[in-house]
């Protein structure tokens, strides 16, 4: 090989490695950012487990919402309802994504 041809492959080198560099980083950011978003999601479904295993926390919320604002509490329950369903559809989800997170983190 002359000498123009091992100056463009170490050139096309030190782009390659520059790329890497950069994409390994991004990726770095981007994951670290999803790992902050499932703790936050793993501490949300913690506390509603917790509120699950209280049913009179849950019964003093409601009575709390009907004495404070009667006319809301039809709108909260069924917005709650919502939630809960929705929430009993992706939990299944979710637990898996983080359970793939810690084994990944190795935490």
């Amino acid at each position: 090989m002359n000498s123009s041809t091992l100056g463009r492959l170490a050139r096309r080198r030190a782009e390659l490695i520059a790329r890497c560099t950069a994409q390994r980083d991004a990726l770095s950011m981007q994951s670290q950012s999803l790992a902050q978003m499932m703790s936050t999601l793993d501490h949300g479904l913690a506390l509603l487990q917790r509120i699950k295993n209280n049913p009179v926390a849950i019964a003093s919320l409601v009575v709390g919402v009907a004495v404070i604002r009667p006319r809301r509490l039809l709108l909260l329950l069924r917005t709650g309802l919502l939630g809960w369903q929705a929430l009993r559809a992706v939990a299944p989800l979710l637990h898996d994504m983080l359970e793939r997170s810690k084994k990944k983190t190795g935490a």
